[in-house]
């Protein structure tokens, strides 16, 4: 977990980046599952809550991220929090939505919670040092 704060976002992508290098998949799966994370843990900074998380696993031939952010959420003043024109934002979830390909949000008292899965390229993909061949 860390803070749900802009500059986190970064730290975020990074992760995500290094992480689905080392498991090999696709350029085109890793840069999708980029930006779908920036766009989500920039969305948990943005829209507040106390904390964030990502969770990435590999299921079948899907890549499922799934981003948290808890706690009490802050109420902003209905102004846009930084200099974007208001018409510029809400566009994000659209763009998850369609480099995801399957996306639920679930909403509770403790906070929010975003799941999408990415089908992945055919490709050969390296686990841990095993590389398996695509069906």
């Amino acid at each position: 977990m860390q803070p749900a704060e802009a500059a986190y976002v970064g730290a975020a992508r990074h992760f995500t980046s290094e992480l689905l290098g080392l498991w090999g998949l696709a350029a085109e799966d890793r840069i999708a599952a980029e930006l779908i994370v920036d766009e989500l843990a920039a969305n948990a900074a943005r829209h507040g809550r106390a904390q964030m998380s990502i969770r990435l696993c590999m299921h079948d031939d899907g890549l499922v991220i799934t981003v948290t952010d808890s706690g009490e959420a802050r109420h902003h003043d209905g102004a846009s929090p930084d200099s974007t024109p208001p018409d510029e934002h809400g566009r994000g979830l659209e763009i998850v939505r369609r480099l995801a390909g399957s996306t639920c949000i679930h909403d509770d008292e403790r906070g929010r919670r975003v799941v999408t899965t990415r089908r992945l390229a055919p490709l050969q993909r390296s686990v841990a040092g095993v590389t398996s061949p695509a069906s």
